[in-house]
């Protein structure tokens, strides 16, 4: 018989039913499987409660709010010292949470997060982290020079998560939610991170629209850092450079498009925030012909 983790595992669902056993397998799976496993059905329309009851969880219902307002209305039943986050279409490797709660205790950290693979139909295309190098410790701004954390990767206390506040419910932030938490949650004590991949975190097709959506959702963030840190030159710098760079992303994609015109707009908002090279390489290639 498996021994239990002290971690109640929350699932945000909604139309899930396609990939959501998997998920749900993979906790039962684990080398200590987790004390509870919440699934919050967030106003799913197929049989993705009917696949979570079947497959051993806590099902809770609730018209459809957005993945943030389903892991926080999983927190409310959680009474684990830890919680993880597991999206419906993700999966853990068998030792997860085992590996996963030693190492919180060992480092004695609020918060743990972990490379992962990255699924595309079906197959691995590699690690989500493997094109930079990670640091063990993610401070406050290392996460604002760049995002590593995959929220599916993550376990962490549950009281440190709600003294952080939770996962704002903003519709506007929808996507950027959990990148709002963990900055939240690094001003009080920086996030632990391990290289190892521990998550099978499956990606789909983006769209332009989500991605200006990931966009406004980052700008809103950043409004926020920079009113908590007015007058710091240090945090308001850090905070251009990222509004900078999230412009650029998704001046790239216009680009691939051939949508010239708005993508050099982007570059050059970009550019009046923080200037680099990364700016003058693609307004040089949104001048060449196609």
């Amino acid at each position: 018989m498996s021994r239990t983790a002290p971690v109640t595992v929350i699932v945000p669902a909604y139309n899930a039913a396609p990939f959501l056993a998997v998920t749900l397998q993979s906790l039962h799976q684990q080398t200590t499987v987790p004390e509870r496993i919440v699934v919050v059905d967030d106003g799913s329309t197929d049989d993705t409660a009917a696949i979570a009851e079947q497959n051993g969880a806590v099902v809770v219902r609730q018209q459809r709010k957005g993945p943030g307002a389903a892991r926080n209305r999983g927190l409310e039943g959680a009474a684990s010292e830890f919680v993880a986050f597991l999206d419906a279409d993700d999966w853990y490797v068998p030792d997860k949470l085992e590996r996963s709660i030693e190492q919180l205790d060992e480092l004695k950290a609020c918060c743990l997060c972990t490379d992962a693979w990255i699924v595309r139909d079906d197959r691995i295309e590699g690690r989500k982290n493997q094109q930079r190098v990670v640091p063990s410790v993610l401070t406050m701004e290392l996460l604002l020079r760049g995002n590593p954390v995959i929220c599916s990767s993550v376990v962490a206390r549950r009281e440190a998560v709600q003294t952080a506040g939770g996962f704002d419910e903003n519709p506007d932030l929808i996507a950027t939610e959990d990148f709002d938490l963990w900055l939240r949650m690094a001003e009080r004590e920086p996030l632990a991170y391990l290289p190892q991949p521990m998550t099978f975190y499956r990606v789909h097709s983006g769209s332009l629209s989500a991605n200006s959506r990931f966009m406004r959702g980052v700008d809103n963030i950043l409004a926020r850092v920079s009113e908590r840190h007015d007058g710091e030159a240090h945090f308001q710098n850090l905070v251009r450079r990222r509004r900078a760079e999230v412009r650029l992303d998704l001046a790239w994609d216009l680009l691939q498009q051939g949508r010239k015109q708005e993508a050099r707009a982007l570059i050059a908002e970009a550019d009046g925030l923080a200037r680099t090279w990364k700016a003058m390489r693609m307004r040089l290639r949104s001048l060449l012909p196609r």
